[in-house]
């Protein structure tokens, strides 16, 4: 983990101000196709511009609990699994819930989804195609989720974890016992987290949090 001197209102000001031209323009050209999900009896259907509909059947017994899309990225929630489609790939992937597995909430952006249970947390990069899950600890409970551009965190009672269109996996930084979480922010490619007892910042392309005291 890396720490800095830096004041943190400055080293956020700059972060934002870095942001406003560091944006890969692979996010932006070509890619203007937006997608929509329609639910049927029997199936999941996702339409772009870029084709036809992508259909995903759904299993005997299995029902649509949520769904939704955001820019390019589709979502699903079923009694069984959740499902993300990429507009780029034009795929639907899946990742399969534990029989006593219950989701609770989720953040869907126009790149990723963030998603968690009552046992662990889910990420959906579009542009992978791929889902990440995390175990969450015996006593661990996610009190947030929070999401902007690129880049979103899970908040729970033990930590934070990072996750972005960019960087693979999940990315963890622990609160201390005595430590609170007063806030949390985000710009197009950063999320920043107040506690107590110091800031923490999560960039879209990092591999870790960068602490302010």
């Amino acid at each position: 983990m890396r720490r800095s001197l830096t004041h943190p209102s400055i080293l956020v000001m700059a972060i934002i101000a870095v942001q406003c031209w560091l944006t890969p323009l692979v996010h932006s050209q070509g890619r203007s196709a937006q997608v929509t999900v329609t639910p049927t009896a029997d199936k999941v259907i996702a339409w772009s511009a870029a084709g036809g509909g992508v259909e995903e059947s759904l299993q005997p017994g299995e029902s649509v609990v949520a769904s939704g899309a955001r820019g390019h990225t589709g979502f699903v929630q079923t009694s069984t699994r959740l499902l993300g489609f990429s507009a780029g790939l034009r795929q639907w992937r899946e990742v399969s819930l534990g029989v006593e597995e219950r989701i609770g909430r989720h953040q869907l952006l126009p790149f990723l989804i963030l998603a968690h249970s009552n046992q662990q947390v889910y990420g959906f990069q579009e542009t992978r195609g791929h889902w990440t899950a995390l175990s969450l600890g015996p006593n661990e409970k996610v009190v947030h989720l929070r999401g902007h551009g690129h880049v979103a965190v899970a908040i729970t009672n033990e930590r934070a974890l990072g996750f972005s269109t960019y960087s693979g996996g999940f990315f963890n930084i622990g609160w201390t016992p005595e430590e609170r979480v007063l806030s949390v922010d985000g710009s197009q490619n950063g999320m920043v987290v107040r506690t107590s007892s110091r800031t923490v910042i999560f960039k879209s392309q990092s591999t870790g949090w960068t602490e302010v005291r």
